[in-house]
C-alpha cells in the first residue's frame, strides 16, 4: 500500500513538472526599479517564476513586419497600440527570442507563449524582461488585464 502511494505521488510530481507555470501579467507588474540604487527590485512572487518554464497570454508585436516567419518579437498584455499611444511600461514588456532553430509566424491575435522568463533590461526597446520562447499558439479568446498599475 505504501509503495503504491509513493509511486502515485512521484508520478504526480513528475507530471506536474512537465507543465509550464501559468503566470499572470500581475506577477510581472511586481518588478520595480529603485531609482536610488538604479537596480531592479524583484519581489518573491516574481522570483519564484524566473528561470522556469512559464506560460503567459498576451499579444506579439513583431520587430520585422515584412518577414513571413520571425525569431524575435515584443510580447505585451494588451493589443499593441498605434504610434501616438504610449507603449506598455517596461515591467509589462517582454523581449522574446525563440529557441535556436525555432521560428513562428507573426500574429496579431492573442497568443499563449511558453518559455523561460528572465529579468533583463533592454534600454533600446524599453523592456524589463526577456524570454527564450519554446512554443506559441494563437488563442480564440483572451481578456487582457487592465494596463493600470504597471510602473513607467
Amino acid at each position: 500500500m505504501k509503495k503504491t502511494m509513493l509511486t502515485g505521488a512521484l508520478t504526480l510530481l513528475v507530471s506536474m513538472s512537465a507543465f509550464a507555470l501559468d503566470v499572470p501579467w500581475e506577477t510581472l507588474k511586481t518588478l520595480d526599479f529603485d531609482t536610488k540604487t538604479k537596480k531592479n527590485v524583484i519581489k518573491p512572487e516574481l522570483q519564484k517564476v524566473l528561470g522556469k518554464e512559464v506560460t503567459i497570454k498576451g499579444f506579439m508585436m513583431p520587430l520585422d513586419y515584412e518577414a513571413k516567419e520571425i525569431v524575435e518579437f515584443l510580447f505585451m498584455p494588451y493589443v499593441p497600440a498605434c504610434m501616438h499611444v504610449p507603449p506598455p511600461p517596461p515591467n509589462q514588456l517582454v523581449l522574446v527570442k525563440m529557441k535556436k532553430g525555432s521560428k513562428v509566424k507573426p500574429s496579431f491575435y492573442p497568443i499563449e507563449l511558453t518559455g523561460k522568463l528572465a529579468v533583463e533590461t533592454n534600454a533600446d526597446l524599453e523592456s524589463s524582461f526577456k524570454m527564450e520562447g519554446l512554443k506559441m499558439k494563437e488563442l480564440k479568446t483572451y481578456t487582457p488585464p487592465s494596463p493600470q498599475g504597471a510602473h513607467p
